[in-house]
């Protein structure tokens, strides 16, 4: 675990230095937010219903844009680093160097909920108690994890730009049929029967049906669990593209 956190906190020292990245990163879930997801705190509001219906696609649209993109461009950019082939001469698992890079992305993706959080928190009507808030953020964080590996998956397969564009179309085409633009009722019906084999999908429900606001969700409650079985997919997809780049590059 110390060589995990050794390497989180590498990857976060990095980050730093580089102030044209994390400052939009930061800012992006708020300005979001503030021009499209306000409208829909207070129209959710104005049925009666508490504004994290409306909230919790927002950070999971967030969420997911840091964690695929970042994690896909970030790896695919690491392995053209001369550092990068020293790091890998050191008597490390390669797992100890996943968990280190999954737990910077989270960790980075919670600090930057906290501006959206907090106007969301003062503008509009959150209807969760005390106890349920740490619930509703660790589901966030928790479900963000197979699409950690996704990313890795991509890192480790293409070079840096080709990685970046199919994780950008990849995370649109997941967010517009998962329902975190616009509501599943408001997409066509022929894709209904679909919806719910999404994982995004899959991953709003998870986020909601703990925090009990999946009731406008449609679908039976099992489908959430349909994510483990995607996290299982993802995770043999990046160690396979791992494995590949291994023999590509060591023999």
């Amino acid at each position: 675990m110390r060589y995990v956190l050794l390497h989180a906190r590498a990857h976060a020292l990095d980050t730093l230095r580089m102030p044209a990245y994390w400052a939009p990163a930061l800012g992006f879930p708020l300005v979001f937010f503030l021009l499209f997801g306000l409208v829909n705190a207070r129209r959710f509001a104005d049925l009666g219903l508490g504004s994290e219906y409306a909230i919790t696609p927002f950070l999971l649209y967030t969420t997911l844009n840091v964690t695929v993109a970042s994690l896909a461009a970030g790896v695919a950019a690491d392995r053209e680093n001369p550092w990068e082939q020293r790091l890998r001469l050191l008597p490390l698992s390669p797992l100890t160097r996943f968990a280190g890079r999954m737990l910077y992305v989270l960790a980075f993706n919670v600090i930057s909920w906290i501006p959206l959080l907090i106007v969301a928190a003062f503008t509009t009507d959150l209807r969760l108690s005390l106890l349920a808030w740490p619930v509703w953020l660790g589901a966030v964080v928790i479900g963000a994890i197979p699409f950690g590996l996704l990313g890795m998956a991509i890192g480790y397969r293409l070079a840096p730009q080709p990685a970046m564009m199919l994780a950008n179309l990849l995370f649109m085409l997941l967010a517009f049929f998962g329902g975190l633009f616009v509501p599943v009722d408001y997409l066509p019906t022929a894709l209904h029967a679909v919806v719910p084999y999404v994982p995004t999908y899959q991953y709003q429900y998870f986020v909601l049906a703990l925090i009990d606001r999946a009731d406008h969700l449609i679908g039976p409650s099992w489908v959430a669990f349909l994510l483990l079985a995607w996290t299982a997919l993802f995770a043999v997809l990046a160690r396979a593209a791992f494995r590949r780049d291994e023999g590509v590059r060591y023999g």
